[in-house]
């Protein structure tokens, strides 16, 4: 079993790992550093640790005046040091840690969430993270990003069903700005995305592109400006061809229409 006062908190925690003395410096260190504090006497954390009672345990490590986010953090570390990104982040979010937190969730799990579907959980992390979006460095390339995929999406299709041709132009726009940042945030995040991410944003923009295709408008061919907006998007070599070969199409028209 993991020893002293970690060993009291994974365990009071309900979680089992083997004793790693490297570990227990590690969180440690770390958690010195960020609160300033010394830890618990040797003796006295040798007495919680003989504890048998959850409930003795628990009221025990409150008089030791250890903080609940002290518990979380110790977690997040021992999670991530065992690469498990999403035990991490959730306990991270729990500690309040939000620019780790924002990190971890745009690097090593959102992809992966978004990629399988699981919008729910994405949405439910992003919301979480949102509300402290001022104390988060490039919130906007980051898991602001996912946010307004959905709050983009959602304003597309409804406008598609409500069948306004008028809102073309409006949508191309709110695309081509939201295309941008997806660049600007590959750019940005660089080597730290995964090939996964990029594949979850080449995703968005196609989903948004097919919505624009989608859209009526008051020509039989979409306008050369949406064209222009999809070409911007970070999608993979296939479909730029294709949209590619769709503007072709579209200005040669305009070219012969000219009397």
């Amino acid at each position: 079993m993991c020893c002293g006062w970690l060993g009291v908190i994974f365990e009071w925690e309900g979680v089992i790992v083997e004793d790693d003395a490297e570990l227990e410096r590690q969180v440690w260190l770390t958690l010195a550093q960020e609160e300033g504090k010394s830890p618990p006497p040797a003796f006295v954390l040798r007495r919680v640790e003989g504890m048998k009672n959850e409930q003795a345990i628990s009221e025990y490590i409150v008089e030791l005046g250890i903080p609940e986010e002290w518990m979380h953090e110790a977690l997040a570390l021992y999670h991530e040091y065992y690469g498990d990104k999403q035990g991490a982040l959730e306990n991270l979010i729990q500690c309040g840690n939000w620019k780790k937190a924002h990190t971890i969730f745009v690097t090593s799990v959102a992809h992966s969430m978004f990629l399988s579907s699981n919008h729910q959980e994405v949405w439910r992390i992003t919301s979480a993270l949102e509300n402290h979006k001022y104390e988060i460095v490039d919130w906007d390339l980051g898991a602001g990003i996912y946010i307004d995929f959905y709050v983009l999406k959602n304003s597309m299709q409804e406008r598609n069903a409500m069948d306004d041709s008028g809102s073309l132009e409006e949508m191309s726009e709110s695309c081509r700005s939201f295309f941008g940042r997806l660049n600007e945030s590959l750019l940005v995040w660089g080597s730290k995305l995964p090939v996964e991410s990029r594949a979850c944003y080449s995703k968005m923009a196609e989903e948004l592109c097919a919505l624009l295709v989608d859209t009526p408008s008051e020509t039989l061919n979409l306008p050369m400006g949406c064209l222009l907006t999809m070409l911007n998007a970070p999608v993979p070599d296939e479909s730029r061809s294709s949209y590619l070969q769709d503007a072709l199409s579209v200005f040669t028209e305009i070219l012969c229409s000219d009397p």
